[in-house]
Formats: C-alpha cells, sequence, structure tokens
C-alpha cells in the first residue's frame, strides 16, 4: 500500500508552483480544497530551497499546507522588506479567514513567521526566532552574525514595529537557555501591546534548535490552540521524547546571575529613558560620532561607569577611559621562553604562566620575548591545541570579582587558518568560557572577548584562566601573540 511517504516526489511535482518569483509548494488537505486552515511553514537558517519538515507534515496532515524557503538568508525580507514574500503569501492566504492562518518558523524563520503574521493579522508558532537583529548579533554565533551583517540595514526590528502591527494575531514563541534566545524572548515580551494575545515558553533545555523534531503533530496542536485561544500547551513530553540530555549549565548560571547584586549589561537591556546602550547602538551609527554609553567600562561600587567611543565608519571604538598597565591582571604573566622549545609534550610548560595543551603530540615550535608569543605548528595531529595560562588569585580578590564582567585582549597573527581567544574560569557552576572572533589570515588583528564571573573558586587550578587557541581548523600555521591583556570591565567594543 502506498503512503505519503512513498509519493513526496510526486507530491512536490504536482504542487510546486512559481509565484511572483518565489518556488513554492502548495499542498491542498484534499483534491476539494475544502479545508478552512492554511499552516505555511518557513524554512530555517542555511535550508537553501529545501522545505524544512516536509515528510513529517504531510504523513501528518490536517489542513492546508504551503511551504516557502529562503535560499538567500535574508530572514524573508530579501531587498524589499519582504514585499515580494508578503505578495506570495496574500496570493495563498486570502483564500482563508486571517485566524485560520498559521505559520510556523525557527530561528531566522521563526522571525519570518511573525513578522509576515503580523502584517496580515494571522497566527504564527516561533521557535527561538531573532526578535531584533542588530542586537542578536551580539549573542550570535559567526556564522549567523556574518549573515545578519550582510543585510545591512535592509531589515526591520520586531520589537520595534510589534506595536504598530499587532491587531488580533496571537503567537506562541518557544526558547531555551541560550542567551540569544532569552534576550530575545524579554525584548518581544515588553514590546507587545497591552492586547496582545501571546503564549512564551521557556524549555528547560539550552540548546538553539527547532524543537518539536519529526513530531510535527505538536505543530498542528499548537495551531489549533491559538486558534482556539488567539490555555496551555504542556511540551515536557515533547522534550522527553526528542531532546537528548542537556548537560551544559546554562540554567544555573542564570539562577546564580538573578542572586547577584550587580550590573549585567550583557543579559539586561533596561534604562532610563536617558541613558544610551550598548546594544542600541546602531541607531548612532554616524561616521565620527562620539556616544556615551551607560552600560560598559570599569565598576564603581558595582555599577558600571559607562564609556565615551566613536563610529569611525566601520565599527565602535573606546575613548575614554581606557585601561593602562596597572590594570592589566595580566601584566605578570609574561611570555618569555629559553630560546626555541620543540617537542613540548601535552600538558608541558612553557615558563612558570604558560602550559601548552598539545593533544596528540602534535609538532610544535614555541618561542616568547617579554610580551609575544611565536608558535610554530609544523605537524597538527589533533584540533585541540592551544596555550594557557591561569591566574593566581588571593580568595579576597575572587570575591571582589564576583558578578563582574572581564576583558581579555590581545593582538594577534595567524598565517592561514584562524585562531582565537578564550576566556573562562570555574565557579558555582562549574566550567564557563566564552570565545572571541577569529582571527583573519595575513594580517595583525585586535582580538577581544568579555566574560561575566558569578562566581569564583579561588581554590581551583583554573578558576580564571586564559587561551589562545590555534589548531580548530587543523591546519599547520605560524601564530603570533602579543600585548596580552585581562581587564575588570565591560568593554564589549574592544581596546584599541
Amino acid at each position: 500500500m502506498e503512503t505519503v511517504l512513498d509519493d513526496v516526489k510526486g507530491i512536490v511535482a504536482n504542487n510546486e508552483q512559481v509565484v511572483f518569483g518565489k518556488t513554492v509548494l502548495y499542498v491542498p488537505f484534499d483534491r476539494d480544497n475544502s479545508s478552512r486552515q492554511l499552516l505555511i511553514v518557513m524554512s530555517a537558517h542555511n535550508q537553501g530551497g529545501k522545505y524544512m519538515a516536509l515528510r513529517s507534515f504531510l504523513e501528518n496532515q490536517i489542513c492546508d499546507l504551503l511551504f516557502i524557503t529562503d535560499p538567500n538568508n535574508s530572514w524573508y525580507l530579501d531587498d524589499d522588506f519582504g514585499e515580494t514574500y508578503q505578495k506570495v503569501i496574500k496570493h495563498f492566504s486570502s483564500r482563508y479567514e486571517e485566524g485560520s492562518v498559521c505559520f510556523f518558523g525557527s530561528s531566522m524563520s521563526g522571525y519570518g513567521a511573525i513578522y509576515h503574521a503580523l502584517q496580515i493579522n494571522a497566527n504564527a508558532i516561533a521557535s527561538n526566532p531573532q526578535i531584533n537583529l542588530n542586537i542578536s548579533k551580539d549573542y550570535a554565533w559567526d556564522e549567523l552574525r556574518l549573515h545578519i551583517e550582510e543585510l545591512g540595514r535592509r531589515h526591520v526590528n520586531l520589537d520595534e514595529v510589534a506595536a504598530k502591527l499587532w491587531r488580533d494575531s496571537a503567537i506562541y514563541l518557544i526558547h531555551g537557555h541560550d542567551d540569544i534566545d532569552t534576550i530575545n524572548a524579554d525584548l518581544f515580551l515588553r514590546s507587545a501591546p497591552p492586547n496582545k494575545k501571546i503564549i512564551i515558553q521557556t524549555l528547560d533545555l539550552d540548546t538553539h534548535v527547532m524543537f518539536f523534531g519529526k513530531k510535527v503533530t505538536y505543530v498542528y496542536e499548537a495551531m489549533d490552540l491559538l486558534g482556539r485561544f488567539r490555555d496551555r500547551l504542556d511540551l515536557k513530553k515533547v522534550i522527553s521524547e526528542l531532546m537528548p540530555e542537556d548537560k551544559t549549565n546554562k540554567r544555573q548560571r542564570r539562577m546564580e546571575r538573578a542572586l547577584v547584586n550587580i550590573a549585567d549589561p550583557f543579559h539586561s537591556l533596561k534604562s532610563t529613558g536617558e541613558e544610551v546602550l550598548w546594544q542600541y547602538r546602531y541607531l548612532h551609527e554616524a561616521p565620527g560620532r562620539q556616544v556615551f554609553f551607560s552600560n560598559v567600562g570599569f565598576y564603581a561600587n558595582g555599577s558600571l561607569t559607562g564609556a565615551y567611543c566613536f563610529y569611525d565608519g566601520e565599527r565602535w571604538r573606546l575613548v575614554s577611559p581606557r585601561p593602562t598597565i596597572n590594570d592589566n591582571l595580566m601584566a605578570q604573566s609574561h611570555c618569555e621562553t629559553r630560546g626555541v622549545l620543540s617537542q613540548i609534550g601535552n600538558n608541558g610548560l612553557i615558563n612558570d604562566k604558560w602550559w601548552i595543551r598539545n593533544d596528540k603530540e602534535s609538532e610544535i615550535d614555541v618561542e616568547g620575548s617579554n610580551s609575544e608569543f611565536t608558535l610554530n605548528l609544523r605537524l597538527v595531529n589533533s584540533r585541540n591545541i592551544f596555550i594557557n595560562s591561569s591566574l593566581s588569585l588571593s580568595a579576597e580578590c575572587c570575591r571582589s570579582l564576583h558578578g563582574k564582567y572581564m576583558t581579555l585582549s590581545a593582538e594577534m597573527f595567524v598565517s592561514i587558518g584562524e585562531a582565537y581567544l578564550t576566556l573562562g574560569g570555574y565557579g558555582d557552576s562549574g566550567y564557563h568560557h566564552r570565545n572571541s572572533g577569529k582571527c583573519e589570515p595575513g594580517v595583525w588583528k585586535s582580538m577581544f572577548v568579555c566574560e561575566q564571573f558569578l562566581s569564583i573558586d579561588s581554590d581551583h587550578k583554573d578558576a580564571v584562566f586564559v587561551r589562545a587557541n590555534f589548531a580548530s581548523d587543523g591546519k599547520p600555521k605560524m601564530v603570533r601573540l602579543r600585548n596580552i591583556r585581562l581587564n575588570v570591565g565591560y568593554f564589549p567594543m574592544g581596546l584599541d
């Protein structure tokens, strides 16, 4: 007996069409097109022209389905702020009542689902959507950040337009504990109008994924919930069935963060009307313009001092206050070596401040002067190669750092491939760390990374540690590292 799964190619061949230049797949529930509901399934980031969860939705189909894609990773905006996508959507949705149309998307397409639902007064189910694309760049991984930057100013931030666009739409937003997802969920909740119809569900997971997996019956149930309500949907069973065991500590870190009575500029966007927050810098990007950001800088009595920065046409740069050598916690962590060190074994000492992780005995030469390391990776047997320095801090010093951010910066050169910095530590929730961006080959580049130290176990060997990672791409190379600085303060614009 032939099933839907056996005839997917035939269904696509018979129902795929091009509308306003967009290739879409419209599959009525039955030949008489008697369904009164339409679910619009939007493919997620980096899915190209592939229809998301096509087999699963077809196998469990209970209503008309419209599959659309965004091969350009434009957040369903293209170069016309989504007008072409709107024409495509209205071509089909005009056959249905507004409350009978529902969008479904995840991450990039979660943004698209909410945006286009608000445009036509439909409902939306969004998993881990980006709500403010400018702010999302601060919390995104490298590839997602790059694609957001490629949009330039050709985009809309949902938190800035929601109150204006929102009429009767019912929105169901599902998110986990990844920073990018919690920040965007909070932005959306605070930006929704007073008459909002919204369900925000926080899942007990740290993973940024498309929830539901192949169990798309839950999407249909959520669609039905939104249609009936426009009180509650319990996803505990879904989680237990579909998601792997969670082994990260982001939830514990969030609990710690709630108990720390100190400024947290990365996770909070609250301000007075007169303050300019770093996350909203995109509103002030005029070349040569100097701006005072209130949620960056050094600490004074648990609060950040703020800092003056100017926009040079490409990025923001720090004007004042600028850290001095006396603020550098690594001022005594010299790079000196006695000549060229060759064949250093795993966990071997470079000097009394630095050691090397040489997994699988790769061939590495290390030479250091007072302020600069030169590493020659002649043969790379592992991608797990880095140099590490752990700070020796008194218990009193560790207590003074609780809740504060630190900023690690250095200048780096890599002949080919990539390299990056890591700043981390060990506290009540175990290990934590954050990585910098990646160094571009062939040029010196100023690298930096900020990390918050909610608690510090002063008795642990890695209470506070810094690393320079060299082999994540598996390529032999020459790497140079100089002017390593670690400062107590939040400087997300860098220190150069």
